[in-house]
């Protein structure tokens, strides 16, 4: 992963609380972040790695991720809390919790997996260092508040939890390492973590053996390849105790079967599909169709063959899927996918609008609808489908951006810059946004109305940049 560049993080490190406008975590002796605290801490490393390359934005695999996360956390300690689970472009098998409820997903983690019950235990273990609070009592029990300021804590704590490997190369000063070492699970909190995961995993519906057998297949992968063992162990040390313990409880537990959803066979086909170079992948795919033609094996050698720019290929593969199959929201926004990489538009268009009234709740398909109309050159039909689509999604940072380019397209540049203003505001860019809106502001051609919105929203902004700057200077 490369969240973290050597230079900028040595910067960061050498911060005080104040200069990074997060808040102070105050007297040392406190035991814990609080809930808004952690939340702050965790929205600041979001916003960094939202802009990292490394960072996924791939609508179809993020809303698989959400939905298997819903399922996990209405079984967790804390059903009302705010989980976000993001994928993690990064081979390495790893997952990695953060405050504030905002969990990684590593592609690899999601490859490696054997069903559905396997990620489910990931994720419920992480789910759990979260409900368990265990970042913040590490703050707390370190004293971390005395060694650095709340943005090297914020970088430190995304390095501990992403890859080991880069994270020790890229700290180079021994504060940082300090901190790093102090951030790492203890025995305790791993043992917590896979006792409150267990539950939630079979509280949500899935197989407690898939956390015992991924764990064990970690464990064994470990001591083969030694040195070269899987990130997740490294920053998850597993023991034999915790194996054995986990043995132990899923053997009082009833048997349990779970069904892999399609949804997850896909998506994993999906991300297979995605690795490597495309001409390799699609050479895979048609090795594993010949062998084992599963739908989420055609499902992978359609989409290894649009990445190689096989359309026919491609869509060879998917007249393979039954009819049940093909009614799959992820089927279908393969489908649409495949139109839109053959410039047809209006084909994707036809497709997407007698999928939708069925698959209504499935955001991949309103996104792509969104780009079809666009790229059809129908703008004013992408702004009131828009429009109507934020009535239920209120919050959406890429429906403000498909906004912004509708807009753009109809050379409506204030409206366009509003938008785009409100994406960026969305993704916690607030210095993007705030050049947003002042370029909104000096766009002339916007009614009294418009300039109201952009003001106040500007006067927003502007009053959080200068409590921001209140902080650093130490201000109450």
């Amino acid at each position: 992963m490369k969240f973290l560049r050597p230079a900028a993080l040595t910067l960061l490190l050498s911060f005080t609380a104040q200069a990074a406008g997060l808040p102070d975590l105050g007297d040392v002796s406190r035991v814990s972040l609080s809930e808004a605290q952690e939340d702050q801490v965790g929205r600041e490393i979001m916003r960094q790695i939202r802009g990292d390359s490394d960072y996924l934005d791939d609508p179809i695999i993020e809303d698989y991720l959400d939905t298997l996360g819903e399922k996990l956390a209405a079984a967790s300690p804390e059903p009302e809390r705010r989980f976000e689970y993001f994928p993690v472009l990064d081979s390495s098998i790893n997952a990695f919790a953060l405050p504030g409820g905002f969990i990684g997903v590593n592609t690899g983690l999601i490859s490696a997996t054997r069903n559905e019950s396997e990620l489910a235990g990931v994720l419920g273990h992480e789910t759990a260092h979260v409900t368990q609070h265990h970042i913040a009592r590490m703050v707390g029990d370190q004293r971390l508040v005395g060694l650095a300021s709340m943005a090297a804590l914020a970088v430190a704590i995304l390095a501990a939890r992403s890859n080991s490997q880069v994270s020790e190369a890229a700290i180079a000063t021994t504060q940082a390492l300090n901190i790093q070492n102090q951030l790492n699970f203890t025995r305790a909190n791993e043992s917590e973590a896979d006792r409150v995961g267990l539950q939630i995993m079979t509280g949500a519906g899935f197989d407690p053996q898939g956390m015992v057998t991924f764990f064990e297949r970690l464990q064994a992968q470990g001591r083969i390849y030694e040195n070269n063992a899987p990130v997740y162990m490294r920053t998850h040390p597993l023991t034999y105790q915790r194996i054995a313990d986990m043995q132990n409880r899923v053997a009082q537990m009833p048997y349990r079967q779970h069904v892999d959803s399609l949804e997850f066979l896909f998506v994993r086909a999906r991300i297979q599909a995605n690795e490597g170079d495309a001409a390799d992948a699609l050479r895979r795919f048609e090795a594993q169709v010949n062998g084992n033609p599963t739908p989420a094996n055609w499902y992978g050698l359609a989409r290894a063959a649009l990445r190689a720019n096989r359309p026919d290929r491609a869509n060879a593969a998917l007249a393979k899927l039954d009819s049940s199959v093909l009614a799959s929201p992820v089927v279908l926004a393969l489908k649409a996918e495949l139109e839109l990489k053959e410039r047809q538009p209006q084909r994707a268009i036809d497709l997407l609008a007698h999928a939708m009234p069925t698959h209504s709740s499935y955001r991949p398909l309103t996104y792509l609808y969104a780009r079809a109309l666009l790229a059809a050159g129908k703008p004013r039909e992408a702004l009131i489908f828009i429009g109507e689509q934020q009535r239920t999604w209120v919050a959406d940072a890429r429906l403000y951006a498909f906004l912004a380019e509708a807009h753009q397209a109809l050379g409506e540049m204030t409206q366009s810059y509003l938008a785009q203003a409100e994406s960026y505001a969305l993704q916690d860019r607030q210095g993007a946004a705030i050049e947003q809106l002042q370029m909104a502001q000096k766009s002339g051609g916007a009614d009294f109305y418009t300039l109201s919105i952009i003001d106040a929203r500007l006067r927003e902004m502007k009053r959080q940049q200068q409590a921001a700057k209140e902080d650093k200077a130490g201000k109450p």
